[in-house]
């Protein structure tokens, strides 16, 4: 099936950039230092997509404990030096970028300094000169705030706009926005990605590309 649509929003980790498996291997490591073991489900359903705030605080409800000052500085520069290394662009996806010819955007639950340094990166800041992180609105996803930016920001309403995403807070973010959702299943279950309220789950960008009818 493809979708009719006006204009595509992109989230950013998992979706343009393989972070998210860099970030959960650093996350789970060092939670499993405080005594908290997350199997991949768990992560994936609770702290994929998520502001760093709320994994912080969902994460000292579930130890029942404040985590160690240092825990969310400790994380970032793992983070930092992980992607510095390693971080490369989704397989598929500069080619999707190509064929794409409607109005794209970018909104992203990361820090700014975070999605700019990811798109130098990978030479995608030119792609994507429409683009919003978690400091530009109120609140972060699942709230549809960001998406809605977006959508605003490109003229187009929110019924026209299709949203890519991967995690159960992004997929939310969208469905609460009223777009349409398709979840990059790769890294995560569709059964999950499904529940949260994708229209559909895709997994590779060939298949995307079918999707979208290029």
């Amino acid at each position: 099936m493809a979708y009719s649509y006006k204009a595509i929003i992109f989230d950013c980790d998992g979706v343009i950039v393989d972070t998210e498996t860099l970030s959960n291997r650093i996350l789970k490591s060092l939670l499993i230092e405080q005594g908290l073991h997350l199997d991949d489900k768990t992560l994936h359903a609770q702290f994929t997509g998520f502001t760093n705030q709320e994994n912080l605080a969902n994460a000292e409800k579930l130890l029942g404990r404040a985590l160690p000052v240092d825990f969310d500085a400790n994380y970032r520069q793992q983070f930092h030096n992980a992607i510095n290394n390693k971080l490369t662009p989704i397989k598929g996806v500069l080619q999707l970028l190509e064929k794409i010819q409607v109005p794209i955007a970018m909104a992203t639950n990361a820090r700014r300094e975070e999605m700019e340094f990811k798109l130098h990166k990978i030479q995608l800041s030119q792609r994507f000169a429409t683009r919003f992180c978690v400091e530009d609105v109120k609140n972060g996803k699942p709230a549809p705030d960001l998406y809605l930016k977006a959508a605003a920001a490109l003229s187009v309403l929110p019924k026209d706009c299709l949203v890519i995403e991967d995690s159960v807070a992004g997929i939310g973010a969208g469905r609460a926005a009223g777009m349409k959702v398709l979840a990059f299943s790769e890294s995560v279950d569709k059964a999950i990605q499904l529940t949260a309220g994708a229209s559909e789950c895709f997994d590779s960008m060939a298949e995307l590309e079918t999707l979208l009818g290029l």
